[in-house]
């Protein structure tokens, strides 16, 4: 007699309700905002030290005589005034002639825009090495023997110099330790099978052998959960060493760079940045041998985006899905959204991660964003972020859930939260963004009824993918979606786009009518065998877009088909209270 295959399915779940019945204390989570004890190089204050000094004359005479005529502007304007000089020996001339000067153009970010513009201005892609900071790689000076100005006490008060500093000192080991003492616990516990109900806000761990498909579609698609894992072997142990061992002079994606790993190893040992550059590549030539050397959870292999790998590969018009993360400490990303309304797996290979989580519908506290969270605004970086308390504010959201992936374990994503990064050690991670059968729908919506928001669609590849399929794949048929493409297609020719915009994302393309993606999806999922899906996911996008139109006007589904002429017709009243001219109040 053949073994029950669900017997091991019933073992397991009840093996977790009885260790569930166990559980960990609800310890509050939040941080205490020290004051970081380390002084400014050049002894620029707070601003809230020149309340200390207001009426100290010889001060003012002192700042008013260094800064000449540029003392009547406001210090933010300042600022923004500098950014425009660039020029390098200007700036450096600049800051020559006053300590206060000096101490204005020391901001780093000045000279990392700098630096940014002259790579965007040349055809060189990299400086010949890192000297520690922007200002000194910019002027070619060795940070070691950079001579700083020691300000008098209180002379230069300033939130906009001091506060990147600050952020730049942060230390999230000894601000995070209650987090990452007890979520070290419950890592430890999972990986020996001590499974205890976890108390609100936390994150759940879930082993992988233990997770079926149909269970992730059925119960745990709505909600992060981390994959734990007791082989060592199961994702490739990359470290930062390892990759430059094998790819020191392969260039690699560092936001607004693009520098070789030997050059980026320079930079993760000394930068002074409030914002670390994150290395997040998928593109180099790395990828293309780095891909070959892992193997996605099988619970997140069910992708429907790669449907849009069409003609053997000869037609691909899906968005970059995989990327290599590296970051040094204090690194990470802001809160947003992972494209598309895609879902997405994350896997530590080094370094812990701390994660803030919240779900759709729920903005993060200190962000702002428009109705349709098309624009988002947030402080400039982490750091400031949790220095301006905004940590401790999402805590107080019952639905907030925070928690930190160790090295080997999984995050998943579920699309449409707000997830926001802090890397608490050097790491190196993997991730991808896919979509399952259970967020159909929710791609669907996106695709129909958000497309100014539609990224990383490239205007080429998609033209090439909606010709292949009206010609090919679907030669001979016709509806609306299919003559949406052929439209599109049309207009793409006769606009004449050239070859400089194969690489360009279809969202900063003006002259481009709307891409047909939704239209092409759907057919797509019809070609390959996924009517019933389809139709399911069709009706299920009636009755979303009926609630959101719903929430916009305020008025419900039932009161719409109450108050429409057809209704009114038919049953002969209404609720519309038109009163005309007959009216029985005339």
């Amino acid at each position: 007699m053949s073994p029950d295959p669900n017997t091991k399915y019933d073992d397991q779940q009840s093996k977790r309700r009885k260790l569930e019945q166990q559980s960990y204390p609800d310890v509050s989570r939040n941080i205490s905002i020290y004051s970081i004890s380390s002084k400014h190089p050049l002894n620029v204050r707070p601003a809230g030290n020149s309340y200390l000094t207001s009426e100290d004359v010889a001060l003012k005479e002192a700042k008013r005589n260094s800064l000449g005529h540029l003392n009547m502007f406001p210090e933010e304007l300042l600022m923004e005034l500098l950014t425009y000089i660039d020029d390098k020996e200007t700036l450096r001339n600049l800051s020559h002639t006053s300590r206060i000067l000096y101490a204005y153009l020391y901001d780093e970010e000045i000279w990392k825009k700098l630096f940014v513009k002259s790579i965007e201005d040349s055809t060189q892609n990299s400086p010949q090495k890192w000297n520690g900071s922007w200002r000194c790689t910019v002027l070619g000076i060795d940070k070691k023997h950079s001579a700083n100005i020691i300000l008098p006490d209180n002379l230069v008060c300033s939130d906009i110099l001091y506060r990147p500093f600050q952020c730049s000192q942060i230390n999230y080991e000894k601000l995070f330790r209650k987090i990452i003492q007890e979520e070290e616990t419950y890592h430890l516990d999972a990986l020996s099978d001590n499974l205890k109900q976890l108390p609100p806000g936390r994150i759940q761990r879930i082993p992988e052998s233990e997770l079926s498909l149909e269970q992730f579609n059925t119960e745990y698609h709505d909600v992060p959960f981390i994959l734990t894992n007791k082989d060592k072997t199961r994702w490739p142990r990359w470290d930062f060493p390892t990759l430059l061992s094998r790819f020191p002079n392969v260039k690699f994606r560092q936001e607004a760079v693009q520098w070789d790993l030997a050059l980026y190893s320079e930079y993760l040992k000394s930068n002074l940045d409030e914002n670390p550059l994150y290395l997040f590549d998928c593109s180099s030539e790395a990828m293309t041998t780095l891909r070959k050397e892992y193997d996605s959870p099988s619970i997140f292999k069910e992708d429907l985006f790669t449907l849009f790998n069409l003609n053997n590969g000869q037609s691909n018009c899906r968005p970059d899905h995989a990327w290599l993360i590296v970051g040094p400490e204090r690194s990470g990303s802001t809160f947003h959204k992972d494209p598309n309304y895609t879902s997405a797996w994350n896997a530590a290979l080094k370094g812990r991660k701390l994660w803030v989580m919240l779900p759709p519908g729920i903005t993060p506290p200190g962000v702002g964003t428009d109705e349709e969270e098309s624009e988002v605004t947030s402080p400039v970086g982490i750091a400031e972020w949790v220095i301006s308390g905004f940590f401790n504010d999402s805590l107080k959201i019952k639905e907030c859930l925070v928690g930190i992936t160790f090295p080997g374990e999984c995050m998943y994503v579920p699309s449409g939260w707000w997830h926001s990064v802090i890397n608490l050690d050097d790491s190196v991670a993997l991730t991808q963004n896919f979509v399952p059968f259970s967020k159909l729908t929710n791609a669907m919506n996106f695709l129909k009824n958000r497309r100014d928001q539609i990224s990383g669609f490239r205007p080429y590849p998609v033209k090439e993918s909606i010709d292949y399929a009206v010609e090919t794949l679907l030669k001979g048929k016709n509806n609306e979606d299919i003559e949406k493409m052929r439209e599109y297609s049309e207009k793409f020719n006769s606009l004449n786009l050239g070859e400089k915009l194969i690489n360009e994302d279809c969202g900063e393309i003006s002259e481009l009518p709307p891409m047909p993606v939704y239209e092409l999806f759907k057919q797509l999922l019809i070609l390959n065998g996924k009517e019933d899906e389809l139709a399911t996911a069709l009706e299920e996008l009636k009755k979303l877009e009926s609630r959101n139109r719903a929430k916009t006007s305020g008025r419900s589904e039932a009161w719409e088909k109450l108050t429409t002429p057809a209704l009114e017709e038919q049953q002969g009243f209404s609720f519309g209270f038109n009163l005309d001219e007959s009216s029985d109040e005339e």
